[in-house]
C-alpha cells in the first residue's frame, strides 16, 4: 500500500510538469482509488456486522457439532471479497486444520457461514475474537479488524454407561429401607394382609380381596429419602506422576458417570471436590464456597442439576487442595443418612478412619479408587449392606 500511494504522489508530479488533460485523468484516477476508495471502504467495513449463534454449544468428547455466523454488510458499499477468521481452541478443531472463508459481499446483504467442531478433551472453551479483512479485486486497498466476540464452548466429561462400568445395580442410591417402620412409600407394595379396624379404605387390595373373600389391605415397604454427595479428590499431590493425566481425567469420568446414574434415576446428588474451577461460565461462580473456595453443588434433582454438575466437572483442574482438609471441613453441613461417594486414587488409612467417623455418624460411605494401588482388598466385594464398600476403578473405564 505504501508503494502505491508514492506512485500516486509520482504521478501527481508528473500531472503538475505536464499540465496535460491525460496526465490530470491519471493523476484523479489514482486518488479516487488509493485515498477516497480506501475512505469509503474503511466507513463500509465499520457498517459490517457479525452475530453468532445463541446461547452457549455443549458437546461430549468426539461429538461433531456446528457453529453459525452471520455476516452483514448494512451499507450500499459492495465489497469484492470479505474474510472471516475465528480464534478457535486446538482441542476443537476437526482434524486440526484452522478453516478460513473467503467470500463476495454485495451491498445490503448477508451471508452465512457454517463451521465444523470435533471436540477431542473436556473443557471450557472460548471461540473468539474474530478477524475481518476487506479488500478490492486487484489487492491494492486490504484492511483488517479485529471483533471483540465470543461465545463459549462447554465440552462435557466422558460419561459411561454403568454396564460398561461394570457397577453393580446393588449400590444403595436413593430410598433406603428405613430402621424403624414410620415412612409407608406407597409406591413400593410389600405385601398384603387381613383388613383391621382402623385401616383405610383407600389401601384395600381388591384382586386379594377377591380371591380370599376376605377384605384384604396393602402393606408398603417403609422408606427414607437418602440424597447421595459425590466428593471428588483433585489435590495434586495424592495421584502419581507417572500417571497424572489419564488418572485425574478417569476420576472426573467416574464422577461425571455416578452423578448421571443417580440424577437419571430421579435421586438427589451433588458434587464437592478441592479442584480449581479455572475455567467456567459467569453464573457459575456461585458453586464456589466457604474461605477455602470449594467447589459446591447441593444435592438436588433434575436435568438442570445434572448440566450443571457436568458444566462444572468440564471446567475443573487439579491443584495443591488437601483432600482431608475438604472432608473436615463439609462434615458439619452433612444430613444423616446422607450416601457418600468418594473418588480417589488411593485408598489411604486417614482416608478409611475419616469414613468409619462418617459411618458412626448415621451415614454410608462408597470409595471409588481410581489409582492403581489398593491398601485396603478386605473392603472390595461387601455385602450390599456394608455401610462401607470399595470399588476399584480399571484405567480402561471400568470397574472392578
Amino acid at each position: 500500500m505504501a508503494l502505491w500511494r508514492f506512485l500516486t504522489l509520482i504521478v501527481l508530479g508528473i500531472a503538475l510538469l505536464w499540465e496535460g488533460r491525460p496526465a490530470y485523468s491519471f493523476a484523479y484516477l489514482f486518488l479516487i482509488l488509493f485515498f477516497l476508495w480506501q475512505y469509503w471502504q474503511t466507513r463500509a467495513a465499520n457498517a459490517i456486522r457479525i452475530s453468532r449463534g445463541q446461547g452457549e454449544n455443549r458437546f461430549f468428547p468426539q461429538d461433531l457439532g456446528e457453529v453459525q455466523l452471520e455476516v452483514t454488510n448494512h451499507s450500499w458499499f459492495p465489497f469484492p471479497w470479505v474474510s472471516v477468521e475465528d480464534k478457535i481452541p486446538h482441542n476443537l478443531l476437526m482434524g486440526g486444520q484452522l478453516e478460513k472463508w473467503v467470500f463476495p459481499l454485495p451491498s445490503r446483504s448477508s451471508s452465512e457461514l457454517s463451521f465444523r467442531l470435533s471436540p477431542r478433551q473436556r473443557g471450557v472453551y472460548r471461540l473468539g475474537p474474530l478477524r475481518l479483512s476487506v479488500g478490492d479485486l486487484f489487492g491494492i486497498s486490504t484492511q483488517r479488524f479485529s471483533i471483540e466476540d465470543f461465545q463459549t464452548v462447554v465440552v462435557y466429561p466422558q460419561v459411561y454407561q454403568l454396564a460398561d462400568l461394570a457397577l453393580p445395580a446393588r449400590l444403595p442410591f436413593g430410598n433406603l429401607q428405613a430402621l424403624q417402620r414410620i415412612y409407608p412409600d406407597p409406591t413400593r407394595l410389600g405385601g398384603v394382609r387381613p383388613y383391621e379396624q382402623g385401616d383405610p379404605l383407600r389401601t384395600l387390595h381388591w384382586p386379594a380381596t377377591a380371591r380370599t373373600q376376605q377384605l384384604q389391605v396393602k402393606q408398603f415397604e417403609h422408606t427414607v429419602t437418602a440424597n447421595s454427595l459425590i466428593f471428588l479428590n483433585l489435590n495434586q499431590g495424592d495421584y502419581e506422576v507417572s500417571s497424572f493425566y489419564p488418572t485425574t481425567e478417569l476420576a472426573i469420568s467416574t464422577a461425571a458417570s455416578l452423578g448421571s446414574f443417580i440424577i437419571n434415576s430421579g435421586e438427589a446428588c451433588g458434587l464437592v471436590t478441592n479442584g480449581a474451577l479455572t475455567e467456567h461460565l459467569p453464573d457459575q461462580k456461585r458453586n464456589l464456597s466457604g474461605e477455602e473456595q470449594n467447589v459446591s453443588i447441593p444435592p438436588r434433582r433434575g436435568l438442570a442439576q445434572l448440566t450443571e454438575l457436568l458444566t462444572v466437572l468440564a471446567g475443573l483442574e487439579p491443584q495443591q487442595k488437601s483432600f482431608l482438609d475438604l472432608l473436615r471441613t463439609q462434615k458439619r453441613s452433612l444430613a444423616p443418612g446422607t450416601i457418600l461417594l468418594w473418588i480417589i486414587p488411593v485408598d489411604t488409612p486417614e482416608i478409611v478412619a475419616q469414613a468409619e467417623k462418617q459411618i458412626k455418624a448415621g451415614r454410608q460411605v462408597l470409595l471409588f479408587v481410581v489409582g492403581s494401588k489398593l491398601l485396603h482388598p478386605n473392603l472390595l466385594h461387601r455385602a450390599p449392606s456394608a455401610s462401607l464398600q470399595m470399588f476399584a476403578v480399571s484405567a480402561e473405564g471400568g470397574l472392578v
